[in-house]
């Protein structure tokens, strides 16, 4: 596993690498999770082409954003946006164009284990979400990259259930879940500082940060709901998502070694 290079999107990162309970690893080249792709360059699309023969790109955003900052095209990629979010719910989200919004109305947002909770309890974000994983499961000859905007939390919670799939442990989900931390560091700081800078005082300024960075909690908090109604994540996957076990059995002769 390891980070996937392109100047225009810091916190991509192929799972190739991570191995599962079983003794076996997914293969590299195969799986990329990323935050957005509408700052790419010329060579990050060429890298993407070249060295990943990238086929699928998953955009988890709501249209509000993708028309707000739309993708870069990646030749030879196809496109599809499968928001986890209907619009009304937008409000909830920390994505950039609610920044000015959150400066705004912070008393207002929910915590993040709410705002995890509700995507693996909301119908409407569950069927979302096993219309993405279907297709993640089903990219044929090539890479495929599913992404949100930062890279954290839809990105995040797709990508758990894409290595749940696979027979990853749940301490090795949350390890990767938590990456986001360390490719996104600089960007997070810098954040901090321009909020500050702006006049935002310093606890105001450090709750805003804090929607921004992978807690453990966030993710438990998903997990425990899934567990307290369907036993596991896995079971989640089955019976909330109604994924048949032998699409999961190809995916994992798809992509494991």
């Amino acid at each position: 596993m390891g980070k996937v290079h392109l100047a225009g999107a810091d916190n991509a990162r192929d799972l190739g690498g991570l191995k599962t309970t079983d003794g076996k690893i997914i293969q590299k080249g195969h799986l990329i999770r990323s935050n957005r792709l509408s700052r790419i360059t010329k060579k990050d699309t060429d890298i993407l082409c070249e060295q990943y023969h990238l086929r699928k790109i998953i955009d988890l955003r709501t249209p509000m954003e993708v028309e707000q900052e739309a993708d870069v095209e990646v030749p030879g990629a196809s496109y599809m946006n499968i928001p986890f979010f209907v619009e009304s719910m937008i409000g909830i989200s920390h994505e950039k164009e609610n920044r000015h919004h959150m400066m705004r109305r912070m008393d207002d947002l929910p915590k993040m284990e709410d705002l995890y909770v509700m995507i693996v309890e909301n119908p409407y974000c569950r069927k979302q979400m096993s219309k993405a994983l279907r297709q993640v499961m089903h990219t044929e000859n090539g890479a495929v990259l599913w992404h949100c905007t930062e890279g954290k939390d839809r990105c995040g919670l797709l990508s758990a259930m894409v290595l749940f799939c696979l027979n990853v442990s749940e301490q090795d989900v949350m390890e990767d879940y938590l990456k986001t931390n360390k490719t996104a560091a600089k960007r997070i700081d810098q954040l901090y500082q321009k909020w500050r800078n702006l006049g935002i005082s310093k606890g105001r300024a450090e709750r805003m940060e804090g929607m921004f960075i992978a807690k453990e909690e966030f993710m438990q908090a998903a997990l425990n709901s899934m567990k307290k109604e369907f036993g596991s994540p896995e079971a989640f996957i089955g019976q909330a998502l109604e994924i048949p076990e032998q699409e999961i059995e190809n995916f994992r002769e798809k992509v494991l070694k």
